[in-house]
């Protein structure tokens, strides 16, 4: 294996780790299969994590590219309809129950004030919307859409601003339009 796919493995394999233990999820030592096959009785097994296991997947994916991306810290996590601020540069995660899987949609609103920041939205570790760079001292980046969530099993997204030095910000994501 080259030097930079192992090294590139190690780190995923790092970052899932870490998701694993964040969310609480059993780590083994070894890649070897333990218990039977079918059996879910196992102490710490997949079938007593709360949420489901798609979820954690997604989870994981996204931790994995936030910690190899940018290094940013662990992301929270709010229900529909609270708002989320910032006045800090960087990279900020926030995961959002949005108390039902895809598809459906919701309105994501957004102030980014004078210096410009870009609002990502992901769904299963892939991203569904993109404001791009938004905000100056002309429109203060004031402004909302309608982001459609495809058909998953998941029931939240993770929202990601990343912001410049100066900055201040905020956003809601409102509860699904029914």
């Amino acid at each position: 294996m080259s030097r930079i796919r192992s090294s590139g493995l190690r780190a995923v394999l790092t970052a899932v780790t870490v998701a694993a233990v964040a969310f609480g999820a059993p780590v083994a030592a070894s890649a070897a299969p333990t218990g039977s096959a079918g059996s879910n009785d196992l102490p710490g097994s997949v079938s007593e994590l709360p949420g489901s296991v798609v979820d954690l997947g997604a989870r994981a994916i996204d931790l994995g590219s936030a910690i190899l991306g940018n290094g940013s810290s662990l992301p929270t996590t709010q229900q529909c309809n609270q708002s989320r601020q910032s006045g800090g540069e960087g990279v900020t995660g926030t995961y959002h129950e949005l108390g039902r899987s895809g598809p459906t949609s919701f309105l994501l609103e957004w102030e980014t004030y004078d210096v410009p920041d870009r609002i990502q939205v992901f769904y299963g570790g892939s991203q569904i919307y993109d404001t791009g760079r938004i905000g100056d001292s002309i429109n203060e980046g004031t402004g909302s859409a309608v982001v459609n969530v495809p058909a998953g099993s998941a029931s939240s997204i993770l929202v990601r601003v990343t912001g410049d030095p100066g900055t201040d910000w905020d956003y809601l994501v409102n509860c699904p339009i029914l």
